[in-house]
């Protein structure tokens, strides 16, 4: 029988700080600051759908997380970690594969120099309106965050003018909410889903499920035999949000076919940012 594996994004997916949350809810402490307080919490419908996987699958976190952050989230992951927005993974008793050396660790060597750049602009641009942390894996930096506590506003400006300036060719950028970071390519969540899947597979058949809320997790999941995405959600919002609206009625004379001739065909597509 096919097992099933679960690769889980985890921050606003399974768990979110308690402003996200639903009002007058019971929740579960869930993630936790390195004084022990909690950060991030848990609904009940959250809790029984990661006590149903946990019990019938395999849980494999695909997180931005860093392994220290990682560590501080109360759920027993015994499989696979993904890390540092995909540029770490690692196998269950915490080594990093052989091939990681030779496959992703060039990667992130060959950016540093546009990394650290970068870091340092936006530290410099910075003004108090985000903060700018450097992440790293032994001494390769492996993605920049830039977080703030307003709206998202700040992001959105800094998102804008980086996309209007272009950025090397070698990065990627996400954004969603007050969290921004600049990874690097080939070494990003689908790919690190690709790898580890491939691993997984010399071991048996698999059904694989993708579960994340932003839209930098939708490569990962579209790898994935199904995806699912929570209620409210940044996929939900900006990819979904059509499907919501009644119909409009065509002008007189569009839509319009020949009798006989083949019906017109709506193609379905979309965009990541």
């Amino acid at each position: 029988m096919p097992r099933i594996v679960i690769f889980l994004d985890l921050d606003d997916t399974i768990l979110q700080t308690a402003p996200k949350c639903p009002a007058d809810e019971p929740l579960t402490p869930a993630a936790f600051n390195r004084a022990g307080e909690a950060l991030s919490f848990m609904t009940r419908a959250q809790q029984r759908l990661l006590a149903f996987w946990l019990e019938q699958g395999v849980v494999i976190p695909v997180t931005g997380r860093t392994d220290d952050a990682l560590a501080r989230v109360a759920i027993n992951f015994t499989s696979w970690r993904i890390t540092h927005h995909g540029a770490v993974i690692r196998r269950a008793d915490g080594s990093l594969p052989t091939w990681w050396y030779t496959e992703v660790r060039p990667m992130l060597v060959a950016t540093q120099p546009l990394l650290w750049g970068l870091s340092a602009r936006l530290s410099a641009e910075a003004t108090g309106q985000y903060r700018v942390s450097n992440h790293s894996v032994d001494e390769w930096l492996t993605y920049i965050s830039v977080k703030t506590d307003d709206d998202g506003a700040a992001l959105t400006r800094l998102r804008e003018r980086l996309e209007s300036i272009g950025l090397p060719p070698e990065l990627a950028l996400h954004c969603n909410g007050n969290n921004l970071a600049l990874t690097v390519r080939g070494a990003q969540k689908h790919d690190a889903v690709r790898r580890v899947t491939a691993e997984l597979e010399q071991e048996g058949p698999l059904v694989t499920i993708g579960a994340g809320d932003s839209l930098t997790d939708l490569p990962f999941m579209r790898i994935c035999d199904f995806a699912l995405t929570p209620r409210d959600s940044q996929i939900q919002r900006e990819t979904w949000e059509d499907s919501t609206r009644p119909p409009q009625p065509l002008p007189r004379g569009e839509g319009e076919f020949i009798k006989g001739a083949p019906s017109p065909l709506v193609g379905e597509g979309g965009g990541i940012c």
